[in-house]
């Protein structure tokens, strides 16, 4: 079902073009297919992402209705690029993506993009933007156990 509603040439349908995309790189409910995954997720990062300049572009502040397709088609990518999965492994790639959908909100990706600012994953190490990235996760309810160490005052903004 979400193969037909993913289809670009038919019904082109972003949330179901994630969501068969992750079939696909998973395997649920069908052969896995990685590299066929990242075109479906490219699909829904695409399309979402016009369907909200659409909106921005009509006077709505903060986007329209496919915003939360495009951070999880992000994240998604971000996770194919960092794993090698269905694409050859893109550290820069992987933080980019990731850095993308922290932006949108994604507390996920806000998680894992510290990260790579912490282990220098696609990017220099910086431990500043990591605790930035952080302290905004933990602001939206994602807290992790052991991180009190983004609250010194060092990492304050300036």
């Amino acid at each position: 079902m979400f193969e037909k509603l993913a289809d670009p040439n038919g019904e082109n349908h972003a949330l179901s073009q994630v969501l068969f995309g992750l079939a696909l790189r998973h395997g649920w409910g069908c052969p896995p297919d990685p590299e066929r995954a990242v075109t479906y997720l490219s699909y829904a990062a695409s399309n979402s992402a016009e369907v909200e300049a659409m909106a921005l572009a009509a006077g709505m502040k903060k986007g329209g209705a496919a915003k939360g397709e495009l951070v999880l088609a992000m994240y998604e990518l971000a996770n194919c690029f960092r794993n090698g999965w269905g694409i050859k492994k893109d550290a820069v790639a992987a933080k980019q993506y990731y850095e993308t959908a922290a932006n949108l909100g994604d507390t996920d990706a806000m998680n894992e993009v510290a990260w790579c600012y912490l282990e220098g994953f696609g990017c220099k190490k910086d431990k500043f933007k990591a605790a930035q990235f952080l302290r905004l996760a933990e602001s939206k309810g994602s807290k992790t156990l052991g991180n009190t160490w983004i609250w010194k005052e060092k990492y304050n903004p300036k």
